[in-house]
């Protein structure tokens, strides 16, 4: 595979279950962003936006803990991201936008 050696601004926003303490939040959260970092991401930050109601019910819950986080990474690391917050079961929902101004 040809090494991309270009890297973008990115936000995350990620959704976690309102069954999920305090403790296990700060604990997923610094989970992701240690992964970013192992997969080649750097200016990692996460911000916890606390507990909110959602405007419909998403996987019969109708709260959920929003954790968003910046990085820089290339784009070729965003599958493997992808993949990781799809298969965690805390995760109710999750997006990852490109910051890029045109």
């Amino acid at each position: 595979m040809k090494q991309i050696l270009k890297t973008n601004s990115y936000e995350s926003m990620v959704i976690l279950s309102s069954q999920c303490t305090e403790t296990e939040l700060k604990t997923i959260a610094l989970s992701y962003a240690k992964q970013l970092k192992k997969l080649g991401a750097s200016d990692i930050s996460v911000i916890s936006r606390g507990r909110r109601d959602f405007a419909y019910p998403a996987k019969n819950s109708k709260t959920g803990y929003f954790v968003e986080m910046y990085f820089n990474c290339s784009p070729q690391i965003l599958p493997n991201y992808e993949t990781k917050l799809k298969l965690d079961k805390n995760v109710i929902r999750s997006l990852i936008t490109n910051l890029k101004k045109n």
